[in-house]
């Protein structure tokens, strides 16, 4: 069970249950609303995508002839799912009067990120992290017990991505669970159920193509460092495929 210690809790949440664009919040050119007045544009998220790719090319030009050439580690959906969050949690953070961190370890999310430091992207990214980090502690102490649901949630991920031994079931999965994973998925159910309060009322719509899409709350690490989601909330689908009704 060695590798369920892998799990990181280094990643974002939104509840946005949502499906394609309306009549009204149909534009193409914007990737996300969110609310009444913010557009995430298309220009937006290229952007970004072009600042990462330009510095991972000026990584590989700078690193030695004997070093494998790094690779963007990212796609557009993450991009469109980073901006949208850093939008929803801090309105969650000013509802919960929360105070991110204002110093950022870019450099160890660089790591995590496969990224160069000086990326936009690890930027945004560890900013919604830091919002996450910060409502995870002030829910940690009041948070209600971590049940079969939450870690069933879990079990089935870890097994679908066979980061847990063949046979194992999930009675074996939960007695042999480290408490300080029970801690992590306590915490970021609730936290989900917190940014869920924001979110039921705002006005967040996705433009399909980046659908299906879902927010992580908790992350593990794979054998060969790629970060998956592990307990995450969907974007625009229900668990079984089919869009949800627009709520704006």
């Amino acid at each position: 069970m060695h590798r369920a210690r892998r799990l990181a809790s280094i990643a974002v949440v939104a509840s946005l249950g949502l499906s394609g664009l309306t009549a009204c919040r149909s534009e193409p050119s914007v990737a996300a609303y969110v609310g009444d007045d913010t557009r995430i544009t298309e220009k937006r998220v290229q952007e970004v995508w072009d600042d990462a790719f330009a510095a991972v090319q000026t990584a590989n030009a700078d690193a030695e002839a004997s070093a494998p050439p790094a690779t963007l580690s990212i796609t557009r959906a993450d991009i469109v799912r980073t901006l949208v969050s850093n939008n929803v949690l801090t309105e969650v953070v000013q509802r919960e009067s929360v105070t991110a961190p204002a110093e950022l370890p870019l450099g160890d999310y660089a790591t995590q990120l496969r990224l160069p430091q000086d990326a936009e992207y690890v930027r945004l990214y560890a900013e919604s992290d830091a919002l996450i980090r910060a409502l995870r502690t002030k829910v940690q102490a009041a948070a209600a017990d971590v049940t079969d649901d939450d870690l069933r949630e879990v079990f089935d991920v870890l097994l679908s991505a066979q980061e847990v031994p063949a046979g194992t079931t999930f009675e074996q999965f939960k007695t042999q669970l480290p408490a300080e994973n029970l801690a992590l998925v306590k915490t970021a159910a609730a936290v989900r159920a917190e940014v869920a309060e924001t979110t039921d009322a705002m006005k967040i719509t996705v433009n399909p193509r980046y659908q299906p899409l879902t927010i992580p709350v908790l992350e593990f690490q794979t054998q060969n460092g790629a970060l998956k989601p592990l307990v995450s909330v969907p974007l625009g689908a229900t668990p079984d495929g089919n869009p949800v009704t627009d709520v704006s």
